[in-house]
């Protein structure tokens, strides 16, 4: 009696979703851990380090992101994402005050992130460019905000999108001045400072 040879195909597949799934942690891991090393160790640490310290291979770092510029703008773009979700998740309150929540959130991740925004402006990478849709989601809701914000009086009525986005690049300008990218203190300060500017003024 001959046996019948097994089907090979449930494990296969089993196995290919358990290894994507693996390297979707992996590469989440090494962007967390450079994210956090470029932020406190600035942009000389190595792949290698970041490696180590995110627990992986090197050859699982070097395999996602063959040159430090990858890496920088993989961080850079993931951010973005993260923002993406946080103001989706705002849109669902009913708070007026749900946009300045999240511009809040926007000056302190990019002041957290100024060297690697740094990096990809002397690389000649444009985040707008590269990561079009990302950056226009998160336009979209700031957008999305700004119209609630604008119905409740909550913020200045001349007040428009692109002034908005305009303003947040100024505070990371203006962070990165005062050299208070490493104080979150300093650099929600000015935040609140240039932020008070969307605010009513006295009726």
């Amino acid at each position: 009696m001959t046996s019948r040879p097994s089907d090979p195909t449930p494990a296969a597949h089993g196995s290919d979703r358990e290894l994507r799934a693996d390297a979707r942690r992996n590469r989440e891991r090494v962007l967390r851990t450079a994210q956090q090393l470029f932020a406190t160790q600035g942009l000389g640490v190595s792949l290698d380090e970041i490696a180590r310290r995110a627990g992986v291979g090197p050859g699982t770092v070097h395999r996602h992101f063959p040159a430090k510029e990858d890496l920088y703008l993989a961080v850079a773009t993931d951010q973005f994402e993260r923002l993406v979700t946080e103001a989706e998740a705002l849109a669902t309150d009913d708070d007026p005050a749900a946009l300045f929540t999240l511009l809040s959130r926007m000056i302190a991740t990019g002041a957290e992130n100024a060297t690697v925004k740094s990096a990809l402006a002397a690389a000649e990478f444009d985040l707008r460019t590269a990561a079009p849709d990302v950056a226009a989601g998160l336009t979209r809701q700031v957008a999305r905000l700004l119209d609630r914000a604008h119905a409740a009086g909550a913020v200045r009525p001349d007040v428009t999108v692109d002034e908005v986005m305009a303003l947040v690049a100024g505070a990371f300008a203006a962070i990165r001045h005062a050299n208070a990218e490493t104080s979150r203190e300093r650099s929600a300060h000015i935040a609140r400072l240039v932020l008070d500017g969307l605010r009513p003024g006295p009726r």
